[in-house]
């Protein structure tokens, strides 16, 4: 724009001279920035929806959207689902040895070491236990989240609390 006008290039093709007729004149009036929907009202979700992708709906969802939910936690959660967290066993991390250092058993680190097969996480669930009765009833690290998606379905962190300590 230039002096309130269309400020455009030298156009030498015809193809392009037609698009620079559909814009609409500069009119001398204020600019306004205006949503139209089909009710006439604006929300982030549906200005959300105009621009992503849709994807599949996820089971473990259930586990990171919620009321009482702790942003920090869900993000780890959410790269620990993904297999994202920067265990050793990722190539791009360029370490030589990428045998767990908690343990030191030689098995390599990955998500399903660290959260079930790790003499030195099995010894902290251990103590964890202790101070709060929970049954986690998977080996597998994916397995484990869709029982954890299925149980804890709908639920707050209290109903879930409540159900570590009374399961039904």
């Amino acid at each position: 724009m230039k002096d309130g006008q269309w400020n455009w290039p030298m156009i030498t093709d015809i193809a392009c001279l037609e698009i620079t007729y559909m814009f609409p004149p500069i009119s001398e009036g204020q600019d306004r920035i205006s949503w139209k929907s089909n009710d006439g009202s604006f929300n982030t979700s549906t200005a959300y929806d105009l621009f992503r992708q849709p994807g599949p709906k996820v089971v473990w969802s259930s586990l990171l959207l919620g009321f009482f939910r702790i942003p920090k936690n869900c993000f780890i959660l959410w790269l620990a689902i993904m297999g994202k967290l920067s265990t050793l066993d990722k190539p791009w991390l360029h370490h030589t040895d990428s045998n767990c250092i908690l343990c030191l058993d030689g098995a390599p680190e990955t998500h399903d070491h660290l959260f079930f097969t790790c003499s030195f996480s099995r010894r902290c669930l251990t103590i964890i236990r202790q101070q709060i009765p929970f049954l986690w009833p998977h080996r597998h690290w994916q397995r484990g989240i869709h029982w954890a998606s299925s149980r804890w379905r709908g639920k707050h962190v209290l109903m879930q609390r409540s159900d570590l300590y009374w399961p039904h």
